[in-house]
């Protein structure tokens, strides 16, 4: 009995001692080369350090200070003066001029015109042609009116006429001596007999 005792010990020994143990596996030579580069891979990755990354700070954008935009400018009208039109007189042409007739009788007229007056003692057609523009003492009277336009700048045919007769200094033909004619017709005629006289002279046309 103690035999089998002492048999069965060391193989109860070696029993408990089988079963504790952890078997070390046995690899095989794939699995031994990809160890390897996983762990060769390990290492490298290990040996590179990630670089950190730089974290932007944002900074403050300045902010732009807003300008006072203006208000668009508001055209003020100014108040022109609107131009009037000045309506100009259409200036009468000497032949226009000599066509007005003025009022007065050119037949009373040509009767004044050769009547000798006592107080001078001849006639107006004493010095003067009608039908001329010759020179007789005085200048021939035809065409006179259209003359007269233009003798004096401003002053129509009636007036130059009109004033040759009542002040014949006031305007003196050229090449003809101041006085040659009388200066008392205004005190000789009336008024309506020179207005009879110019009209007869207005008719004298050729």
């Amino acid at each position: 009995m103690k035999s089998i005792y002492r048999l069965a010990l060391p193989l109860l020994i070696l029993l408990l001692g089988a079963c504790g143990t952890i078997a070390t596996p046995v690899w095989s030579d794939q699995a031994k080369g990809t160890e390897a580069a996983m762990a060769a891979t390990a290492a490298q990755m290990t040996a590179i350090a990630p670089t950190a990354t730089a974290t932007l700070v944002p900074t403050d954008l300045p902010t732009a200070i807003p300008t006072a935009t203006g208000l668009p400018a508001t055209a003020t009208e100014v108040p022109t003066d609107v131009p009037t039109a000045t309506v100009v007189a259409p200036t009468a042409t000497a032949a226009q001029q000599a066509a007005a007739v003025p009022n007065g009788d050119p037949v009373k007229g040509k009767e004044y015109f050769n009547t000798v007056r006592t107080e001078v003692n001849f006639a107006c057609a004493t010095c003067h042609h009608f039908d001329t523009e010759a020179q007789l003492i005085g200048p021939g009277l035809l065409n006179v009116s259209v003359r007269a336009a233009s003798r004096v700048p401003g002053e129509s045919a009636y007036d130059y006429i009109h004033t040759s007769i009542v002040n014949p200094g006031a305007f003196v033909v050229p090449g003809f001596p101041d006085g040659l004619m009388p200066k008392i017709y205004k005190d000789v005629w009336t008024e309506e007999q020179i207005n009879d006289i110019i009209a007869y002279l207005y008719t004298l046309k050729g």
